[in-house]
C-alpha cells in the first residue's frame, strides 16, 4: 500500500456529494472549486469539458486538479502530455479478513473427546508488518477436557481460553472464535428473535420461551448450521444470559434456535476463526493489512478447512487515507515533523467520522500514468510519471449517475464511468 516518491507521483480524491463545478472554459480557483471536487485544467488553469480535452492534441498537455476550499492552495497533479499517458481502473473491492474453521465446518467434520485429554490450537501469525514478516508471532489456546468429554465441552472450551487470550493482544483482539454445530435445531412457539450487543452476555428475547431452558444451547443469526451457538446459563422472563460475550453483530429482532442439551452431547461441533480488522489512525497506526494465519489444531484427525481466505481490497478508506497523506508529505507538507507536530488535512472519508457511514467510504481508482524522455547534455534517461485519482462512490456503490464532480472528470477524459462502479 505505501507509495515511493520516485520520479512523479501525486494523488487526488473526489467528494461525491460535491457536484457543482466551475463553468468549462473558466479559470478554475480555490474560490471556485470546492473541497474534494476534482475536474481537467489546461496549464492557464482553465478547467476541461469533454469537448476541450477530445480537441486536445497528442503534444497539447492537462492536469488533474482538487479543490480544498477558498484560502487553501489547491492540489494540482503534474502536467500530463496527452499522447504519452494510460490508463488502467481498479474498481472498489472491500476488504475480508481470514475465516478458519476447525472440527465441523457447516457440512462435515466433527472435533475428538477423549476424556481427561489437554487439546491446543496454535495461531501462526502471516502478516505482513515488521514484527511477523521474518518471526511470525504464535498464539495458542488451551483446553482439557473432563472424565466424561464430549465434542461440545472441547468446543466451548476452546472458544472462551482463544477469545480470552485474543482480549490481550493489542488493539483488536486480533481474531474471534464461534462454536458452530451440525444439530438442525429447533423454533421456539414464541421466542424467535433476540435483540443483544456485541460483547454482552445479556440478550432481551421478543418472548418467554416455551420450550428451551437453562443449559440448551441458543444458535444466534440467520438459522444455518453456519451460525454461532452459545450456552444458556441463565433466564429470566425475556431476559436470558449467554456462556461467554457474544462475537457476532449487535442487533435487534435476530433469528434465534435452540438445540435441547440432550441433542447436543451427540451432535458434531467446531469453532470458527475469525480475523478482526485492526484500528487504523493515518497519524498512529498506519500497517493497515486484513489478518492472515495458520491454524493446526493438536489432534490432526480434526479437519481444518480454510473457508475465506483474506484480502486487503482496494479503495478502502485506510488505503486511500494513506496515499492522501503520503502525497502530502511528497507536496512538502513537513508539519508532521514539527514539535508539536501539525495534521495534515484530509478529504478521505472514514466511516463515523461527520456524516460518513461504511457505505459512503468506498473508492474506486483511476491510475494514469506515462514515461517521458529527459535528454542531458550527456546522457538521457526515462521518467515516470503516476496520478492516482481516488473517485468516491455514492451509497449504492456507483460512479456512474452520480453527478459527482470525479464522474465529470472520467466522462471527460473518455471512460466509462459504469467501470468504476463496485
Amino acid at each position: 500500500m505505501l507509495r515511493k516518491a520516485n520520479n512523479v507521483f501525486s494523488v487526488l480524491l473526489d467528494d461525491e456529494t460535491i457536484t457543482t463545478l466551475p463553468a468549462e472554459r473558466s479559470v478554475v480557483t480555490s474560490a471556485n472549486l470546492g473541497n474534494g471536487a476534482v475536474c481537467l485544467v489546461n496549464q492557464g488553469m482553465n478547467r476541461l469539458g469533454a469537448a476541450d480535452f477530445a480537441a486536445l492534441s497528442d503534444t497539447d498537455t492537462f492536469m488533474l486538479v482538487q479543490g480544498k476550499d477558498a484560502g487553501n492552495q489547491m492540489m494540482k497533479s503534474p502536467v500530463i502530455t496527452k499522447g504519452t499517458y494510460s490508463t488502467s481502473i481498479q474498481k472498489h473491492l472491500p476488504a475480508v479478513q481470514q475465516v478458519t474453521t476447525i472440527g465441523y465446518n457447516g457440512t462435515a467434520g466433527s472435533l475428538p473427546s477423549a476424556n481427561d485429554t489437554s487439546y491446543y490450537v496454535k495461531i501462526r501469525k502471516n502478516d505482513n508488518d515488521a514484527a511477523n514478516r521474518s518471526q511470525p508471532f504464535s498464539l495458542f489456546g488451551q483446553f482439557k477436557t473432563d472424565a466424561s468429554a464430549t465434542q461440545e465441552e472441547l468446543a466451548f472450551g476452546l472458544a472462551t481460553n482463544l477469545n480470552k487470550n485474543m482480549a490481550d493482544e493489542p488493539a483488536n483482539g486480533y481474531l474471534t472464535t464461534e462454536v458452530i454445530c451440525d444439530d438442525a435445531g429447533a423454533t421456539d412457539g414464541t421466542a424467535t428473535t433476540i435483540t443483544i450487543t456485541n460483547g454482552s452476555v445479556a440478550g432481551v428475547l421478543n418472548a418467554g420461551a416455551t420450550t428451551f431452558v437453562v443449559g440448551d444451547l441458543l444458535r444466534i443469526g440467520g438459522a444455518t448450521v453456519t451460525d454461532a451457538v452459545y450456552s444458556i446459563t441463565a433466564m429470566t422472563a425475556t431476559s436470558v444470559t449467554l456462556d461467554r460475550p457474544f462475537t457476532g453483530v449487535s442487533g435487534a429482532g435476530v433469528t434465534i434456535e435452540f438445540i435441547t442439551a440432550a441433542l447436543a452431547t451427540v451432535a458434531n461441533f467446531g469453532f470458527r476463526l475469525t480475523g478482526v480488522p485492526a484500528p487504523f489512525d493515518v497519524n498512529a497506526f498506519r500497517n493497515y493489512y486484513a489478518n492472515r494465519f495458520t491454524a493446526t489444531f493438536s489432534d490432526d484427525s480434526a479437519l481444518t478447512t480454510l473457508t475465506v481466505g483474506a484480502r486487503n481490497g482496494s479503495g478502502v478508506w485506510q488505503q486511500v487515507a494513506m496515499d492522501e497523506y503520503m502525497n502530502y508529505g511528497f507536496e512538502g507538507q513537513n508539519g508532521m515533523l514539527g514539535v508539536p507536530p501539525r495534521l495534515r488535512d484530509q478529504v478521505v472519508k472514514i466511516p463515523g467520522v461527520g456524516t460518513a457511514t461504511a457505505a459512503l467510504a468506498r473508492y474506486s481508482t483511476l491510475n494514469i500514468s506515462w514515461t517521458e524522455t529527459v535528454s542531458g547534455l550527456v546522457g538521457m534517461s526515462n521518467a515516470r510519471g503516476n496520478v492516482i485519482l481516488h473517485t468516491n462512490l455514492d451509497a449504492a456503490g456507483n460512479l456512474a449517475t452520480s453527478g459527482s464532480s470525479a464522474e465529470t472528470l472520467v466522462v471527460a477524459m473518455g471512460l466509462n464511468a459504469a467501470l468504476f462502479d463496485a
